[in-house]
């Protein structure tokens, strides 16, 4: 069992500290102000309530709020190609900001042209999602180009004495340009191939597929079981699956904020799962779904170190913060427990995703809520008053699923402490309590 930890231990350390899944997790996470930003204008702009319509279309404040979602989230594969190559640079010591760029050039040049009106200019749609996993990929490798031409000292040198900025412009000179010309040339090469462009030969071969993946309810549950697991033993199962999340799923919540931006209805939004899906329902309180223990403890438990952590963790709790909990309690490596905590956020996946497949609750638009907003609060921004309302069904069902356990290790954990308690007074008296309760 040790050598078998330990095998888990170094693949989830590599996995959780790979240098380019991290670049690719960072570098999406670092997009969310301008995700809040589109997300906010998205809904103001179609918020359905008819004075609020007539007052932004009185004021001219509608078109605007408009562009403010196409600048956003409308191009997101524009910020997530510089942020990618940005952090991957950061992974590797070098300079970022050069990394970012000419990882931004490479994107623009795969990105396919499109005449309008005897005027050609790059297809906006490969901006948006459609785009995203190519900004991932351009992010990727050409910014670990550029680094690597960096680090085999191909830079124009400069005299001591001129100022660090200028010196470092050039030193990134020569690597930028190799860059760049070799996107050029990749970018030509496709043209003469029947996708016609690296973006389209990227979506067609791997962001179609991956999204049809990731469009199963059986994938997000198999990542989210990952996840618990590696939770049980001690890792941070959020961590190590967090990259194939935001990955997989975020481009889904472009698409959902694409179709309602063009007025399609909620019903008809083309997906259920998204990331937003991901963080409202997988878990709800933080991994394990512990807000629902937090609940079943406080409303049943006797046991004073039960209670104590619950109380302690009940606030950080609605914040999706669960730390408290799970090495409070403990969560990690508590047989008694193992199987609601692993079990919780599965099941509240699937209530989700059962009463939105079915029409009872509507599907999510996409609009991207902070972590650490508090709970139900971020279903109410995310999709209104019935998904807070499903928020709280999930949490019933991770009461029902926690209950029968949490009263077998309240059961021990009174015991526990009742002895406790009569050694303690023993020793008071000045006596000592034997193993079978009996006071010499």
């Amino acid at each position: 069992m040790d050598k078998y930890m330990d095998n888990v231990l170094a693949f989830a350390d590599k996995i959780s500290n790979n240098r380019y899944l991290k670049a690719i997790s960072n570098g999406l996470m670092a997009t969310l102000p301008i995700n809040i930003i589109g997300s906010i204008a998205l809904l103001l702009a179609v918020l359905p309530i008819e004075g609020w319509k007539n007052f932004i279309t009185s004021i001219n404040l509608g078109g605007y709020l408009s562009v403010g979602y196409s600048m956003t989230v409308g191009v997101i594969s524009v910020y997530a190609a510089f942020l990618v190559g940005h952090r991957l640079a950061t992974e590797f010591n070098q300079s970022a900001v050069p990394a970012g760029i000419v990882s931004l050039f490479a994107f623009l040049m795969m990105t396919p042209l499109t005449t309008l009106e005897e005027t050609t200019t790059l297809d906006m749609s490969k901006l948006g999602a459609e785009g995203l996993f190519t900004a991932m990929i351009c992010g990727l490798v050409f910014a670990r180009i550029y680094c690597l031409i960096l680090e085999k000292n191909i830079s124009i040198k400069m005299p001591a004495g001129v100022p660090q900025f200028v010196t470092d412009t050039f030193a990134g000179l020569i690597p930028a340009i190799i860059v760049g010309f070799i996107a050029i040339i990749i970018s030509w090469l496709f043209s003469f191939t029947a996708y016609g462009s690296f973006s389209d030969f990227v979506y067609q071969l791997l962001a179609s597929p991956l999204q049809s993946l990731s469009s199963s309810v059986g994938s997000l549950v198999f990542i989210v079981l990952i996840q618990m697991v590696l939770w049980f033993f001690g890792i941070h199962g959020s961590l190590v699956v967090g990259s194939f999340i935001t990955a997989l799923y975020l481009p889904m919540d472009v698409q959902n904020m694409d179709a309602l931006a063009s007025g399609v209805a909620r019903s008809e939004l083309p997906n259920i799962l998204s990331k937003s899906f991901y963080d409202l329902f997988a878990g709800i309180g933080g991994a394990g779904g512990t807000l629902s223990l937090i609940i079943v403890i406080l409303l049943l438990a006797k046991s004073k170190q039960s209670r104590t952590v619950a109380n302690l963790s009940a606030v950080p709790g609605m914040f999706t913060i669960n730390e408290p909990m799970i090495f409070g309690l403990p969560l990690i490596l508590n047989p008694i427990m193992a199987i609601p905590f692993i079990l919780t956020p599965l099941v509240q996946t699937l209530v989700a995703y059962l009463a939105i497949w079915s029409g009872l609750f509507p599907r999510l638009s996409g609009i991207q809520v902070p972590f650490g907003t508090p709970i139900f609060l971020n279903g109410f921004l995310a999709g209104g008053w019935q998904i807070a309302l499903l928020q709280i069904i999930c949490v019933l069902a991770g009461c029902l699923l926690y209950l029968p356990f949490v009263k077998v290790m309240d059961k021990e954990k009174v015991k526990s402490e009742e002895q406790a308690e009569a050694m303690e007074a023993a020793e008071t008296e000045g006596g000592k309590l034997t193993a079978d309760g009996e006071t010499v």
